[in-house]
């Protein structure tokens, strides 16, 4: 919702450029698309695509969004992580491009009762089409940059943090969706049916910990942890916020003034990570030991926040397959030259963002203009 250090609207930043993608005559977007095989060399390479069913006709579709509002069938929301709701026909969020609906075949009642098509006999301009198929493309290219992103670590890895036991027990990005105007409390934090005041965050969970097979730093969760903090504190003024951690890694620009000034606002900083969480009560105990104070302590929380890390994407592999590609110790995409971090081991195919391993934004954004700036030399050089 919000970006760190400056708090500026993600959504505002974002969506004009994914407009002007939308509205580009030299931009083919296929969304809804899986790459299944790769073959030539840099400047002329042939790629085949594996285009799935929208089970719309996006010709006639307007995205007036008629029948998501007709549709009857409520599953649970895969951006809400899970405390909203969508339809079986949906946009995959209220800014997709392109703003074009899809319906879900697992839960739509026509595919999996035959009964139902209401969103067939409401739309307007006739564009649903049960009958689309699987499309097969084979397109020419003479570069390709991989910017594939992340996953965040899943919390129910760590069965002593108690993720999925208690509603108050929340991951980091389902907080930000709660924190969000458009997220499914409409920007109220509220929690297991009330606004709580004390909050807990955790810092460095599945990031740092070689027991789950993750040594690395995903270097944004400290400053995103500080980040929620203050929105909470925004929100609730009278919340008692405490963050456990184990370092505080403020590297960036700007950084290192937002720590101090969640700390200023009376967030209060415990050093160490909890050994248990667990529910009593009604509330949430974090029983962790406090390195500083030499003491093990139990701490009362109405909302636990669990600061998730980075991981590798989950078809990291499957694509390195088909790329010809190698990955790094962790499951991330291994650059070509440690002086050059857009290129991978492959002529021709670049990298951007974290698909190569944990970054914040602007190390993201700073990286992709680099693969974009590559891409375009090759193909002058092979004159495309």
């Amino acid at each position: 919702d919000k970006t760190f250090p400056t708090n500026d609207c993600a959504m505002c930043t974002i969506s004009p450029k994914l407009n002007d993608i939308a509205q580009n005559p030299n931009i083919t977007l296929l969304t809804n698309s899986r790459l299944k095989g790769l073959e030539g060399e840099a400047g002329h390479f042939r790629v085949k695509v594996l285009r799935k069913p929208r089970y719309i006709r996006e010709e006639l579709c307007t995205g007036c969004g008629t029948c998501q509002e007709k549709c009857p069938q409520r599953v649970p929301s895969e951006f809400d992580q899970g405390l909203g709701e969508r339809k079986a026909i949906f946009v995959a969020y209220p800014q997709a491009i392109p703003r074009i609906p899809i319906i879900d075949p697992s839960h739509c009642r026509y595919f999996r009762e035959s009964k139902c098509r209401v969103c067939e006999r409401v739309c307007p301009r006739g564009a649903i089409d049960y009958s689309q198929r699987e499309e097969k493309l084979e397109l020419e290219v003479g570069a390709i940059i991989v910017a594939i992103g992340f996953n965040l670590f899943d919390p129910r890895r760590k069965p002593e943090y108690g993720y999925g036991n208690s509603p108050r027990i929340l991951t980091s990005l389902q907080l930000e969706r709660l924190l969000s105007s458009t997220g499914p409390t409409g920007g109220e934090i509220r929690i297991a049916g009330e606004v709580p005041r004390k909050f807990i965050f955790i810092h460095c969970v599945g990031s740092r910990d070689r027991m789950v097979g993750h040594p690395y730093c995903s270097r944004f969760c400290c400053m995103y942890t500080a980040k929620q903090a203050l929105e909470v504190k925004e929100r609730i003024p009278e919340a008692e916020i405490t963050v456990c951690y184990m370092d505080v890694r403020a590297f960036g620009k700007g950084y290192e003034e937002l720590y101090e000034r969640a700390q200023r606002r009376g967030i209060l900083y415990r050093r160490g990570l909890p050994g248990e969480i667990f529910e009593r009560d009604g509330r949430v105990i974090v029983r962790l030991e406090d390195t500083l104070l030499g003491k093990t302590l139990e701490l009362e929380a109405e909302a636990v926040v669990l600061a998730c890390g980075a991981e590798p994407p989950k078809d990291a592999l499957e694509l390195s397959r088909v790329l010809g590609l190698e990955l790094d110790e962790n499951g991330f995409f291994k650059g070509g030259d440690p002086l050059d971090p857009v290129i991978s081991s492959r002529p021709g195919i670049l990298l951007a963002g974290c698909c190569q391993g944990p970054k914040d934004i602007s190390d993201s954004v700073a990286q992709a203009s680099g693969a974009a700036s590559r891409a375009l030399a090759l193909l002058s050089q092979r004159g495309r």
